[in-house]
């Protein structure tokens, strides 16, 4: 016998005794995660979904509450920017 048919030979029974150790715990994933994917699936059912219009709303509020949001933190961080600059500029400068 070649080297070559031995060593092929010998992968080949070490895939089917790696298949047949394995095989139970590799089912068991599956069943598992078929049973997970099936909870998904009806939890998903069960959820009510907001309309588009209802979405189109909330979207354009949380948009100008977060530009608000911004501008007054800007400008809070200008203004005492500019305090502490003065300040620090009259006490060391």
């Amino acid at each position: 016998m070649s080297p070559a048919l031995l060593i092929g030979l010998a992968a080949l029974a070490a895939l089917v005794l790696a298949l047949v150790i394995w095989r139970q715990p590799a089912v068991a994933f599956a069943q598992r995660s078929n049973a997970f994917l099936q909870d998904v699936r009806a939890e998903m059912r069960k959820v009510s979904w907001s309309s588009w219009d209802d979405l189109r709303r909330s979207t354009v509020v949380i948009t100008i509450l977060v530009i608000v949001i911004g501008v007054i933190i800007g400008l809070m961080d200008w203004m005492f920017s500019k305090i502490l600059i003065d300040l620090f500029g009259r006490i060391f400068g």
